[in-house]
């Protein structure tokens, strides 16, 4: 795979103008904020809007468009940088609305090459080159600007995505034209790299080797050590490729996977390190070829670089075993190959609904948009009538008094409209973070199912295959394995599904709460009778100390919830011959349930994370069994709705107590 890189913002004065900003006001307070909204675009999010949205604000009152719009076009930075491209794509219109009322050709065409790079990204190639050419003809007054230079390089990334590289070659030496003359070595570096792909796409291996020899060099030069990997990387890609340079290939991708290494970038060292494999199969160095795969894996896997790459590595390992003529590990490979090609499908699906709850969110902000087009009308008017009231007095001073009376009417308007418009922003900001939350709860559940379904759906799907495949090849004791694993495998699935359907009923409000007096003894009981199965097949006893009147008000099926997870979990986390104890304290109005367990225990680490939605805390239970932490979350929400608290106390290796407190019946 071939890598293109592009140019990052500078941002060296963004500490001395927050130092500066307390003391700033007017038209030099906004300037600041617009300056300090692009500075943070590519590396704060949060910042970087909530300057932007200041500057907005007081460009609006002071009747600013220029920088009103500037204010804009940095949102639509921000939003491009971290890939909220509908987003991104309203603000940049709005601010090219604003720059063409005010004839400002320069940042026209900066933004009709945001807007261009922001189709590009989405694929719509046609509309991305239409962009980049309006921005060509604004920008035609300095046709040796770096501006100018970036379109041009632009223009040859989209004749590349669609097959043309001819006509990428023409706009990149155009690119690096001007970045010779101007004397920008690090765009150029990035237009000797493309073309170095343009010529590689054409097979004009020979020429891609120049021009990517001169990008290393100029990188190098620079010191850039991010950008010099990527061009090795492109360089071992023509050997490969070439076929009777295998041997160099691997001298690049060595270079390559060093660099990679100690710039700590791990993502770009797995798919090198995938290249290096190949090399090294196709020149029949088997065993080391199997162990650049498997690196790269163990990356992929504990730093979570998605499914794309993962079963990539799976195919290659695969092939590699086979040509070993080792078919029983070949199959292996290549069915978890298979298995992680679906869930990168499954991943795909959930990234769409990701894409439709974005365009949702986009659509919630289209009153914001209305705001300031309100404003910006406003103001029109203001100076439409301040221009009448000169024009009147001039014609006769009868008219002063109905004139100062006009001007009393509009100021109090002015403040009435001003009050109104400050309890809809604050009624914004409040659906604003309503929103967040409920998009923290949204990425939770997506979380669980890519993640927490994934093992047990591979187990059933593993097994219940070779079963079906090759049933009669299985001795009687392998079947009753197999499906003791499916078994355990449907109820992880079940028991997740459970704590989801509670979850999801308790968030949307379609769960009743109906509280009553219920004997506390009878719900142990019949959560005993569901656990016991499960604690006899790891010899765990369950003890109860419960007093036979005590009775206590709140929802019995929340209750059973609660003490079914929390015993489940103690069991799951209890070692085999242990003991799960459930005893209960009389505390004034409220009775306080403790579920006991002589356990493994919860490391110190994970003892603040238990009880909350973005914990990333999920352990395997002594028998190996799956665990979400969604049953815990659970657990919370439905002790709080009946009244009550949860918390817990674990010593690390000597077990865990986990308590609960329900007010008692009166």
């Amino acid at each position: 795979m071939l890598v293109i890189f592009f140019s990052s913002f500078d941002q060296s004065a963004a500490d001395s103008l927050l130092l500066k900003l307390p003391q700033l006001s007017g038209s030099e307070r906004t300037e600041a904020l617009v300056q300090l909204s692009l500075a943070y675009a590519r590396i704060d999010s949060t910042r970087s809007l909530s300057y932007a949205d200041e500057a907005i604000d007081l460009a609006t009152s002071a009747g600013d468009s220029l920088h009103l719009a500037m204010a804009v076009y940095n949102q639509g930075e921000c939003r491009y940088f971290f890939d909220a491209y509908e987003r991104a794509l309203q603000n940049y219109e709005l601010a090219c609305a604003i720059f063409e009322q005010l004839g400002d050709s320069a940042m026209l065409g900066d933004t009709h090459n945001a807007i261009g790079l922001v189709h590009y990204y989405t694929g719509e190639y046609n509309l991305a080159a239409t962009h980049f050419y309006k921005s060509l003809g604004y920008l035609a007054k300095d046709p040796l600007s770096e501006e100018v230079a970036h379109v041009y390089s632009n223009l040859g990334l989209v004749f590349l995505k669609i097959g043309e590289p001819q006509r990428a070659i023409h706009n990149f030496r155009h690119a690096a034209g001007i970045n010779t003359q101007i004397q920008d070595s690090s765009s150029l570096a990035v237009n000797f790299n493309g073309l170095g792909i343009s010529f590689f796409n054409m097979e004009q291996f020979d020429s891609s080797k120049v021009y990517y020899n001169k990008a290393l060099h100029l990188f190098r030069q620079l010191e850039n050590h991010q950008r010099e990997a990527i061009v090795l990387h492109n360089i071992a890609t023509i050997y490969v490729n070439t076929g009777d340079s295998l041997q160099q290939a691997l001298n690049w991708y060595e270079q390559t996977i060093e660099v990679f290494d100690a710039l700590g970038d791990l993502r770009s060292k797995a798919h090198a390190l995938d290249g290096l494999g190949g090399v090294h199969r196709e020149l029949k160095n088997y065993k080391k070829a199997v162990a650049a795969f498997q690196e790269s894996i163990k990356l992929i896997e504990e730093n979570d670089f998605g499914f794309y790459l993962l079963q990539q590595n799976y195919h290659d390992l695969a092939v590699a075993y086979e040509r070993m003529g080792q078919i029983d590990n070949a199959y292996k490979a290549f069915k978890l190959h298979s298995a992680f090609k679906d869930s990168m499908l499954r991943e795909e699906r959930l990234n769409q609904v990701a894409e439709l709850e974005q365009q949702y969110q986009a659509r919630q902000k289209e009153a914001e948009i209305e705001r300031l087009n309100s404003s910006r009308e406003i103001d029109q008017l203001k100076i439409q009538r301040n221009e009448e009231v000169r024009i009147f007095g001039m014609i006769a001073i009868v008219l002063l008094v109905a004139t100062i009376f006009m001007i009393s009417v509009a100021y109090f308007n002015k403040r009435k409209h001003n009050a109104l418009l400050s309890r809809k922003n604050e009624r914004i900001e409040e659906q604003r973070l309503e929103l967040e939350k409920l998009n923290n709860s949204k990425n939770k559940f997506f979380s669980i199912i890519a993640h927490d379904l994934k093992n047990p759906f591979h187990t059933v799907m593993g097994y219940t295959y070779l079963m079906h495949k090759e049933y009669d090849r299985f001795s009687d004791e392998e079947k009753r394995k197999y499906a003791g694993d499916i078994y355990r495998s449907a109820q992880s699935i079940f028991k997740l599904l459970h704590n989801l359907l509670d979850w999801a009923q308790s968030q949307t409000g379609s769960l009743v709460y109906t509280p009553q007096k219920v004997s506390f003894l009878e719900i142990y009981q019949a959560i005993e009778n569901l656990i016991k199965p499960t604690a006899e097949q790891k010899k765990i006893r369950l003890q109860a100390e419960i007093p036979d009147d005590l009775h206590i008000y709140g929802d019995p099926r929340m209750l059973e919830t609660v003490l079914r997870n929390l015993m489940n979990n103690a069991v799951k986390f209890t070692d085999e011959g242990g003991t799960v104890k459930v005893g209960v304290k009389d505390d004034g109005h409220k009775a306080v349930i403790c579920v006991c367990d002589d356990g493994v225990g919860i490391p110190p680490a994970d003892m603040g994370g238990l009880f909350q939605i973005d914990s990333k805390n999920k352990r395997k239970g002594t028998a190996n069994e799956d665990g979400s932490g969604l049953g815990l979350l659970v657990c919370s929400e439905f002790v709080r709705k009946n009244g009550g608290d949860i918390w817990a106390d674990s010593q690390h290796g000597k077990g865990s107590q986990f308590y609960f407190s329900i007010p008692k019946s009166v």
